[in-house]
């Protein structure tokens, strides 16, 4: 069990058995306003325990309805496979509304990872992956090719995942609630890009008013993808509250990634304008798989 920063193990634990009780009664609310860095405070709610879903929706669009893009050119990302051993490598991440995407990563300055999408077609390549080519499709052909298209990550489903799509409250359904855990389960089951029957869930952490994780499920009810969000924090500029840990899960590439943000600019000005194309210089060049060519 933790205990507050005091020099001295018996110290600590005696300081720490003396301030639990007091934390957690009465005066836990003016106590923990000048010991923050004690792990026995409690977060500060942002929404009443008893909000609907209709409440919660509107204050995670809230906090979206400003946000149209940000990036972090100071990541860093833990790649565990199985069977494999942990990769740490280093990254830039950007993301803006409504389809613009890209993840690049390296290990001591050589491209391992390149995921992006733009308003017209999205692209994945991985260094160490059997497939040497950059493979590309157009959002439009993605029906055309579901059957042989087995992707590394769920393009939209990964864009909403890092927080710049507002939510449909009509698309979204209560589950199931546990309010003493301060958590509401949310659904919603749409067609996806590729044509199939998806099923979406979100975890709302009801006290700090932020989604701790967001899943895909197909139709059977098999796992898709899964990202997991913690250590959010609010932009002091301009209120926005984004998550600093992100691990995504994808079953069918048995790959885990956790993706550490370090910094974030929010709604930067001057992204360049190759962040959201299809890299050309890439493994053994790019391939559009709906047309079978490689593209010049």
């Amino acid at each position: 069990m933790g205990s507050c920063s005091v020099s001295g193990t018996r110290t600590t634990a005696v300081v720490a058995g003396l301030l639990v009780p007091i934390l957690l009664g009465s005066g836990c609310a003016s106590l923990c306003n000048h010991v923050r860095w004690c792990p026995y405070c409690p977060p500060d709610c942002q929404l009443a325990a008893e909000s609907t879903d209709n409440e919660v929706i509107a204050h995670l669009n809230e906090n979206t309805r400003s946000l149209t893009s940000w990036r972090s050119t100071s990541a860093s990302i833990l790649a565990r496979s199985e069977g494999g051993l942990p990769v740490t490598l280093s990254a830039n991440l950007a993301v803006s509304q409504p389809r613009h995407f890209r993840l690049r990563a390296n290990l001591l300055g050589s491209n391992e990872v390149d995921l992006g999408s733009n308003a017209e077609r999205f692209w994945f390549w991985i260094r160490r992956s059997e497939q040497k080519h950059v493979i590309t499709v157009g959002h439009e052909d993605l029906p055309k090719v579901k059957q042989q298209l087995s992707l590394p990550f769920e393009p939209f489903w990964l864009i909403e995942a890092l927080g710049v799509v507002p939510l449909d409250p009509q698309d979204w359904t209560v589950m199931h609630s546990r309010p003493e855990q301060r958590q509401m389960f949310l659904v919603a089951e749409q067609h996806s890009p590729r044509g199939v029957l998806v099923r979406k869930q979100l975890v709302v952490d009801t006290c700090r008013g932020v989604i701790s994780e967001q899943s895909l499920f197909d139709e059977s009810s098999q796992l898709i993808a899964r990202a997991r969000m913690s250590d959010h924090r609010k932009d002091p500029a301009t209120g926005i509250v984004l998550p600093r840990r992100i691990e995504l899960e994808w079953s069918e590439a048995a790959v885990v990634l956790t993706i550490k943000l370090h910094q974030i600019e929010i709604n930067p000005v001057d992204t360049p304008a190759a962040t959201w194309q299809v890299p050309r210089n890439l493994g053994a060049g790019t391939f559009d798989l709906a047309t079978r060519r490689k593209l010049p």
